[in-house]
């Protein structure tokens, strides 16, 4: 039960991570459709920064601080854990199924609870800060 709580808090903040970082809709970047968007210039980056600038900086400060936090709790982890880190790695190397691996990240997982919870409160910051952002905005 620890083993599977614990990893659902990781896979969370790795999901949050995930998509702070993803291209959104009104981000303006470019996607896979090229330097217009990933449907060209009707749909994509280039008419949403064009249209809703203000909403777009907020949305590209927004992903600035996701990787901050990211990092942040990246660097934490591995200043805090580095010794359960290593110990994760080796004994996952070979099974990710096996019980060594299951004991090692379950160590793991205890160690990074105080970087888990600061990294949420910091995408937490994050999210506040951007609807705030947007808020201000007044585009419709």
């Amino acid at each position: 039960m620890i083993v599977k709580t614990g990893m659902a808090a990781a896979a969370t903040l790795v999901l949050c991570a995930t998509l702070a970082s993803g291209h959104g809709f009104f981000r303006g970047d470019p996607g896979p459709g090229g330097p217009l968007g990933p449907r060209g210039p009707r749909g994509g980056g280039l008419l949403q920064e064009l249209v809703f600038p203000c909403r777009v900086g907020c949305f590209d400060s927004a992903r600035t601080c996701d990787d901050a936090a990211r990092a942040a709790a990246v660097a934490c982890g591995e200043q805090t854990c580095d010794s359960q880190i290593q110990a994760a790695r080796s004994a996952c190397q070979a099974d990710l199924t096996s019980e060594a691996c299951g004991t090692a990240r379950t160590a793991l997982l205890s160690c990074l609870a105080p970087c888990l919870a600061s990294g949420q409160t910091d995408f937490s910051s994050c999210r506040t800060t951007l609807d705030s952002c947007l808020t201000g905005c007044g585009e419709s």
